[in-house]
């Protein structure tokens, strides 16, 4: 029996703006990571 253990990753606001979410991912990827979903939201202070 194997165990699956999920990580929840957040990529902050500066990384977004510099456009780094693609190598931040393919990071993932290559160290044998699965993206198993993808949301993309804005949170506001309210």
């Amino acid at each position: 029996m194997s165990n699956l253990e999920q990580t929840l990753s957040i990529i902050k606001p500066d990384a977004v703006e510099r456009n780094l979410q693609d190598e931040i991912k393919k990071n993932f990827i290559e160290n044998d990571f699965k993206i198993i979903k993808e949301k993309k939201i804005q949170i506001s202070k309210k």
